[in-house]
């Protein structure tokens, strides 16, 4: 039987049957896409065009597509067992002393589903630890979908400083708990513990803020805010999420040497498969596997499937050989300082930002610390760029000061015809646009 489907096709079936055609706006890549097949560092679409993957699953996908070693423990796995959800499986309790051997906050773990279901648990822990209901989170900062902190991510200028949630429907009487302060800055929170003693309940923070893009917290910035929170009485949350085994097994906490008392993770932790963690102190995580009065509820009947637990292990064991991450590494670094280098060449007011192989360009100059810093971004030349990127077949999100993202299966090649597509791109868009140094 001959398939006659074709992308004009599939958008219209899609669109009868799916809110918006697609499973979240935060999908739409501007023209409709309809992918087929991905493999490797390459996306393949119904109409046969091949695609670089700068996207990679919104990060998760940190060895590549359909990585054979993933695909084999799955189906290793899944020849023996499949859902349970009752007592406990040999492969949660290798994939947990794994988990535990590599992050240094984990006493213990818990499994759920998520990276917004992580963030969700970690709050509730804390406030339940604490008896206190206030959160401190960051300007620019996502960690999930639900009330307690979807707001005042990527924000007008207008609304910076105010309460601007993310979405309609959003209960406000549990958003009003939580507080919203810039990044980087450990004497505006000082002075908000000090006004406040004993009604925070966590501070929650990207170590790097990914999701402005690439804004690293300082390490006096962290270590101050492991001080005071160990002086507040406060439940330091690293959400992980992105960070976490993309730029380290042990994330960003390894690296920065700074261990916070809970971590949340997922999108890397399983290149693909759904999952969300929750680490940390044995006193904090006993809660969760307590019952009765004092005790928090974490439950799921997916929590720890199979085929995902065989997928982390598949991960943790490749992300583990030696000099993957070097590697990874070294390719973005070459990204950076290329783009940097094509900017120069062009007279771009603009930069080039990102850790490790999360990379992306900044189009404003000078330094940058905090959401603020980044309101000067050239917005309109950023999205004019992302979407030439995407018709000229590099796959990323056509937003502005969104990161992007190379993988295991990138190579130096691949990477060297993007930059020379991206050159020209730039230089075709600076030609008619006022960007320039």
């Amino acid at each position: 039987m001959i398939n006659h489907d074709n992308t004009t096709s599939l958008i219209e079936r899609a669109s009868a049957v799916m809110p918006g055609g697609l499973l979240s706006p935060s999908r739409r890549l501007g023209a409709p896409h309809v992918f087929a097949r991905a493999q490797g560092a390459f996306l393949y679409d119904v109409d046969g065009h091949q695609y670089t993957d700068y996207h990679c699953g919104f990060g998760a996908n940190v060895l590549g597509h359909c990585h054979p070693a993933v695909r084999e423990r799955i189906a290793t796995v899944s020849e023996d067992i499949d859902l349970v959800g009752a007592g406990t499986m040999r492969l949660e309790i290798e994939v947990a002393e794994a988990l535990v051997d590599c992050i240094p906050c984990a006493d213990l773990v818990a499994f759920c589903n998520s990276g917004s279901e992580a963030t969700y648990h970690a709050l509730r822990l804390a406030r339940a630890a604490t008896g206190r209901k206030r959160i401190i989170k960051f300007q620019g900062g996502y960690h999930g979908w639900h009330d307690y902190v979807a707001m005042n991510v990527q924000s007008h200028a207008q609304a910076v400083g105010k309460y601007d949630p993310i979405s309609a429907g959003i209960l406000e009487d549990a958003a009003r708990h939580t507080v919203v302060l810039p990044y980087n800055d450990a004497q505006v929170v000082e002075d908000y513990l000090h006004a406040n003693p004993g009604e925070v309940a966590a501070i929650i923070i990207e170590p790097i803020a990914h999701n402005m893009g690439s804004v690293i917290a300082t390490d006096v910035f962290l270590r101050d805010l492991r001080r005071l929170t160990s002086d507040h009485g406060v439940v330091l949350i690293f959400d992980e999420v992105i960070t976490g085994f993309r730029h380290a097994l042990g994330g960003y906490q390894s690296i920065a040497g700074i261990t916070p008392d809970l971590a949340t993770f997922g999108k890397a932790a399983s290149s693909g498969y759904p999952v969300g963690l929750v680490a940390g102190r044995r006193d904090l995580m006993e809660l969760v596997g307590r019952t009765g009065e004092g005790s928090v509820f974490m439950g799921g009947t997916f929590n720890g499937t199979p085929s995902t637990l065989a997928a982390m292990q598949a991960t943790i064991d490749e992300l583990s050989k030696p000099g993957f991450y070097e590697r990874l590494f070294a390719l973005g670094a070459f990204m950076r300082a290329e783009l940097d280098g094509i900017l120069d060449r062009l007279g771009l007011r603009a930069q080039s930002a990102g850790f490790g192989s999360v990379w992306l360009i900044y189009f404003l100059s000078g330094p940058y610390r905090d959401y603020q810093d980044l309101l000067r971004n050239d917005d309109a030349f950023d999205l004019a760029f992302r979407k030439e990127m995407i018709a000229n077949r590099m796959i990323g999100q056509p937003l502005p000061l969104k990161r992007l993202y190379l993988s295991g299966s990138h190579d130096r090649a691949t990477v060297e015809k993007s930059l020379d597509v991206i050159e020209t791109i730039l230089r075709r868009l600076s030609t008619r646009n006022t960007t320039r140094a």
